[in-house]
């Protein structure tokens, strides 16, 4: 039952955020989501289950700027999925090896300025939709990093949806022949 509960939490957290690890919002922007965009619990219950993820460790920082712990974004929701959160009796705190490697994480960005690449194949990491973005690119004609910036900043605008799916629909959206372009996202997700 725990390790069903963390599942939920965990993509109840992927939605959230995106899939993104460096995403931050707000405790109000997310009780907003939950609560009113999405309709997945009343107001009050969304304040409530925010406050309870930042206690047990599942959300950090402040409530201006909460993001995910490291590792939370594991389990990646199927299409019409809905949390059932509410009905659990509790919500268990992360796995100990994702707050071993938050401390281990929080405690080398004191000494390295750069920050970290995300891992290849995350929704974040270039790698994983990059045939995609160069198919785009050589078909519209624009910049491969501009293809990039427009699909993330698409995928900022609409909210909990994939990179994939933004870049489908830039693709869309410069009038471009979509075979081509959806082979390439269906060998990236064979792969």
């Amino acid at each position: 039952m725990v390790s069903n509960v963390s599942e939920e939490v965990s993509k109840l957290i992927f939605i959230t955020f995106r899939g993104e690890i460096g995403a931050k919002f707000s405790k109000e922007d997310i009780s907003r989501m939950w609560s009113l965009d999405l309709q997945w619990f009343s107001p009050r219950d969304a304040s409530l289950l925010v406050d309870n993820l930042c206690e047990l460790g599942w959300l950090i920082g402040d409530k201006d700027s909460l993001s995910p712990c490291e590792g939370s974004l594991m389990h990646v929701p199927e299409l019409g999925w809905q949390p059932f959160l509410n009905r659990s009796p509790k919500i268990p705190s992360p796995p100990v090896s994702l707050i071993n490697k938050q401390e281990e994480t929080n405690s080398s960005k004191n000494s390295r300025t750069d920050p970290a690449p995300d891992p290849p194949g995350t929704e974040s990491s270039e790698a994983g939709f990059g045939k995609m973005a160069s198919i785009i690119s050589s078909q519209s004609g624009l910049e491969r990093q501009e293809v990039i910036r427009r699909a993330k900043r698409k995928k900022r605008a609409l909210g909990p949806v994939s990179i994939r799916t933004s870049l489908l629909l830039l693709a869309r959206e410069q009038n471009l022949e979509m075979g081509e372009v959806l082979r390439a996202t269906l060998n990236d997700y064979t792969r």
